[in-house]
């Protein structure tokens, strides 16, 4: 089980269809009036002078496009506060669900990788990891470990546990043992940083940005 890809999977499905189709809706009501109000200035301006017919058309087709802006705007700003409480939603579930899970053979699996992973990310050697009191005794009972790690690294590994207990969700906090090479892989940092992302998609996804080509002059 991997912290990222299991919380990222909750929040993918739900995001970006449900954002395309609620800017869809709303664009397509505001170019609805506009165009209404364009027809209806311009069958008005029939019975007028042709220069007052074209400004009225002109207005109205100044006013269809601020109509047509704003709702692009509301729009989206109605989507982004609509995905970032679907996104807070699914965080909060995967949490629990992390909570719910602790002290099963699947979680046990999960602490297993994340200590190899982050063992072999500093290089091996001798690491220390830190838990949860109720996690630590759950460690202990882990082997392989420094097989696994040393088979990787390529130098012997000797994997020991901090003697204080973190207070956190879940997952491990890795050290070497001078301590200045560190690896966070707590359940709540791993959430947080799936969390930035899918917002970073999103913001993606609504802004895009608008490529700006130059032509060469004559």
């Amino acid at each position: 089980m991997s912290a990222s890809s299991t919380a990222a999977d909750v929040i993918q499905k739900t995001i970006v269809d449900e954002a395309k189709a609620e800017a869809k809706r709303m664009i397509a009501e505001a170019e609805v009036s506009a165009r209404q109000l364009t027809e209806e200035a311009t069958e008005n301006a029939k019975t007028n002078l042709t220069g007052w017919a074209d400004r009225r058309r002109q207005m109205a087709q100044a006013s269809g496009d601020r109509i047509i802006g704003k709702a692009r705007n509301d729009a989206h700003m109605k989507i982004l506060t609509a995905k970032a409480r679907i996104i807070n939603d699914a965080i909060e579930q995967a949490r629990k669900r992390f909570e719910k899970e602790r002290g099963t053979a699947q979680y046990k699996v999960f602490l297993k990788n994340l200590i190899i992973s982050a063992s072999i990310q500093i290089g091996g050697g001798d690491v220390v990891v830190s838990a949860r009191k109720e996690d630590q005794a759950i460690i202990s009972k882990i082997t392989g470990l420094a097989t696994a790690i040393s088979k990787v690294a390529g130098e012997s590994a000797k994997v020991s546990i901090g003697k204080k207990p973190l207070e956190m969700i879940g997952g491990v906090f890795i050290q070497n043992k001078e301590g200045n090479i560190t690896v966070d892989y707590r359940v709540e940092t791993l959430l947080a940083q799936v969390e930035q992302q899918k917002r970073n998609e999103i913001a993606k996804t609504l802004f895009p940005k608008i490529e700006k080509t130059e032509t060469g002059k004559e």
